[in-house]
């Protein structure tokens, strides 16, 4: 019987399969969360990868976990994009197991990407009756939605 946790021994297998070079589940889940939020912030592949110094299909090999990003090249993605390089990762800790369960759907990213471009308009609105109104339309639309998916 092992002592070790099955999420323990998961990150085991991810590092010893790490170390054959070979592109795992975490580094395909990875490069889908640099997706994600670049396309949040409005930024082209083009742009990130000039910004990396890195050519436009190097990012997009990142960005499919076909190739691997190194520790280094992760931190400056996350200072690029403006977001803790804990975005780009897992809040559970890395398994392949729950790597392929957090992957983003086309559904999950359309709507964080709608929610994100609401946020960033909501906060160029300067009046405060005005704000209180679309908190209040929002919260209005949000609660008929739920009444008819019952």
């Amino acid at each position: 019987m092992s002592v070790i946790k099955p999420t323990e021994q998961d990150a085991l297998d991810v590092l010893r399969k790490s170390a054959s070079r070979e592109t795992n589940e975490v580094d395909k889940f990875v490069g889908e969360r640099i997706r994600l939020y670049r396309s949040m912030v409005g930024m082209s592949q083009q742009k990130l990868a000039e910004k990396l110094g890195v050519t436009f299909q190097q990012l997009q090999k990142y960005e499919r976990g076909v190739n691997r990003i190194g520790a280094g090249r992760l931190m400056v993605i996350a200072t690029v994009l403006d977001i803790p390089i804990t975005f780009l990762l897992d809040e559970e800790g890395f398994s392949q197991r729950h790597a392929t369960e957090h992957l983003m759907t086309g559904d999950v990213l359309n709507a964080a990407r709608d929610a994100y471009t609401i946020g960033r308009a909501f906060s160029q609105v300067t009046d405060p009756d005005v704000r209180r109104s679309i908190t209040t339309l929002v919260q209005s639309l949000s609660q008929q939605s739920e009444t008819s998916d019952v």
